[in-house]
Order: structure tokens, then C-alpha cells, then sequence
């Protein structure tokens, strides 16, 4: 892109400004009479004009005023905008409400959510931690029938995962048995440790010469080889931007339903935050296979142990108060992260 003089820089800011804080088209006399009285209508329209030829805005219809393109606010991001710490009373609002949670990551999750949603006015989506990268601290088996155990898995966030083995008609009081060996043995683990421990412990004297032990990690490695690692997302807030007049049309609110819906498509988009470091916007044209062509999302991966374990994101209008909602992601990242590490 042609690089921008100061007036042009000025001008396009003070669109987008005007844009985020009304949603309607910019005239050159709003420009003018608002925000730089010295410059003339005619000259804010050539300029105007200008930055429609480069692609950063465009007329809805001849007779109205333009409005920013996501390219406009992609360089009003990178070039224009200075963004600040989010405000004090948004981290102490926070940091109020997830101390009342305590230490369980659960409900730490969803209260998370919902300030997100909250304080950003638009759709919050969190992606919870695959389970193998979590610590491993509890499992039960418990019989169902003649051809199925139930596996009880927590894990040290406090998540619970349920899901259903084959397995021989064993006695309820040798699955306890062999429960109790797996916690004893395996506990202070990741699930992805306990994985590769329970394939080498097989070939240990201790399995060769101990039925009980054989069977526990026979049972064990059953269980988690069964255990499904896609990670369960948590979303709040969707009435919020489904009734905003950008989606009005009938034919983007089916989309941006069905992208809410299906929360696969929400995985993946957000899964492209975990390579990437800070905070990153992905406007609509990024989102095209998520539906949300009108929309932008707001996104970040949180860690656990210096290594990206989760995302979460704010999806809102384009012309959303980004001057908010990236700080608002970046601290809301570095709490779950936090709070992580307490678990």
C-alpha cells in the first residue's frame, strides 16, 4: 500500500472513529464540522477519495458517505491507533469476580467468559485446555454391565470427562483395585505422560509377575487411548451480537448461527491463536469458513507452564471499541493463565 502523509493518517483515523462510534457512513461535513474545522468539506472529500482508491473505504451507495474496509482497519491498527493498558477498574472488576470463583478452573471458565462478553458488549468464546496437557489426578471405573466400564477422569483444573470402555465382566471391587493402583502410580502426571508410561510399564517385571497390575495398566491403557483430546469450548453472549443490526439480513444471521453452532469451525479459527504470540484481529474476510464475513474477532491463546495450552476470543461488530477489547484479551489471557498455574 502507498504509504499515507499525515493529513491522510488523520483524516482515516478520525473516519473510523466516527464510524465505531455511530455505525453509519462518514460525510466529509461530519469531518469538518467534528473533528478538523480548518480543513475545508472539498478537501476531506479529495482525500476521501483518495483512500477510496487504495481501498480503505468505500460508498455503501453514491449518495452516502464512505465507511472503513477491514483493510482500513488493519492499518488503523498497526499505524493509527495507541492502545493502553486496560483500564483499572476493568482489572479490578475482574480480578473481584474471578477471587470469588476460587480454585475451581471450571467455574474460573465460565465466569471468565462471561466478562468477557460483558465488559466487551460482544460474544465471548473460550477454548478450553486439550485434556492431554493437563495434570492427571484422579480416575474411577465403575461397571455398567457385562461389556462396559464407565471411566471417571479429573484432572487437576478439576475437569471431569466421562466415557465408556469395552471391557471383560470384571468384579466392581477389582476395577476400585485397579483404580487405586492407576491413581497411586500415575497421579502428578499429564495425561499425555501417562499415556507413554502406561505403554513402558508394561514391559516391567512388576507387569510381568504382578495379574493386577497387568490388568490395571491394561485397563488403563484402554482408557485413555478411548479418551477423545478435542478440547470443549465455552461461548457466552451470542444474543448480544446476533441482535445487532449488522445482522439483520436473514441469510448472516443463519450464518453467524450456524458458525456459533458449530463448534468444531469456532476450534479450529481459534486454534490459530496458539502459535501466535500477544493478541491478533481477525477480521470477516479471515473468517470466511466461520460464517462471519460481517464480524471480527478479537483473539489470544493462554499458557500454561510457558507453553500455549488454550484460546479465547471476543467476536463483536467490525467497527467494535478495539482500544478496549485487545487489552480486555491480553489481560483476560494472562489471568487464565494464572490461574492455571494454580492448578
Amino acid at each position: 500500500m502507498t504509504a499515507l502523509n499525515e493529513r491522510d493518517k488523520q483524516i482515516l483515523g478520525f473516519i473510523i472513529q466516527e464510524y465505531i462510534a455511530t455505525g453509519e457512513p462518514v460525510g466529509s461535513r461530519i469531518i469538518t464540522r467534528k473533528y478538523l474545522p480548518n480543513l475545508s468539506a472539498a478537501t476531506i472529500r479529495n482525500v476521501m477519495a483518495d483512500l477510496d482508491d487504495l481501498g480503505l473505504l468505500f460508498q455503501p451507495h453514491v449518495s452516502a458517505g464512505r465507511l472503513p474496509t477491514p483493510a482500513a482497519f488493519r492499518y488503523y491498527l498497526a499505524e493509527l491507533v495507541e492502545l493502553k493498558d486496560l483500564a483499572v477498574s476493568d482489572k479490578t472488576m475482574i480480578r473481584d469476580h474471578m477471587n470469588r470463583v476460587g480454585g475451581d478452573f471450571q467455574q474460573s471458565l465460565r465466569e471468565a467468559s462471561h466478562l468477557l462478553s460483558d465488559i466487551s458488549q460482544g460474544a465471548s468464546v473460550i477454548i478450553l485446555p486439550k485434556l492431554s496437557s493437563l495434570t492427571f489426578r484422579r480416575i474411577e471405573l465403575l461397571r455398567l454391565d457385562a461389556q462396559r466400564i464407565l471411566v471417571i477422569l479429573i484432572n487437576s483444573a478439576g475437569l471431569v470427562y466421562n466415557h465408556v470402555i469395552s471391557g471383560d465382566d470384571l468384579p466392581q471391587d477389582d476395577l476400585g483395585a485397579y483404580a487405586n493402583y492407576l491413581n497411586d502410580t500415575f497421579g502428578g502426571q499429564t495425561i499425555q505422560q501417562m499415556r507413554d508410561r502406561l505403554i513402558s510399564e508394561m514391559s516391567s517385571d512388576k507387569a510381568h509377575f504382578d495379574r493386577m497390575v497387568r490388568q490395571a495398566i491394561l485397563i488403563g491403557q484402554r482408557a485413555m487411548a478411548d479418551l477423545e483430546d478435542t478440547p470443549d469450548v465455552v461461548i457466552d453472549g451470542k444474543s448480544t451480537v446476533l441482535s445487532h443490526p449488522g445482522v439483520s439480513d436473514l441469510s448472516k444471521l443463519k450464518d453467524l448461527v450456524a458458525a456459533f453452532e458449530d463448534k468444531g469451525r469456532m476450534v479450529k479459527l481459534l486454534n490459530r491463536m496458539l502459535d501466535v504470540p500477544g493478541v491478533k484481529v481477525l477480521f470477516g474476510d479471515d473468517m470466511e469458513p466461520a460464517g462471519m464475513q460481517e464480524f471480527t474477532m478479537v483473539a489470544s491463546g493462554y499458557s500454561r507452564g510457558g507453553t500455549r495450552v488454550g484460546s479465547l476470543g471476543v467476536i463483536g461488530p467490525t467497527r467494535m471499541d478495539y482500544t478496549r477489547v485487545i487489552p480486555l484479551v491480553e489481560h483476560m489471557s494472562r489471568v487464565l493463565s494464572s490461574v492455571l498455574e494454580d492448578v
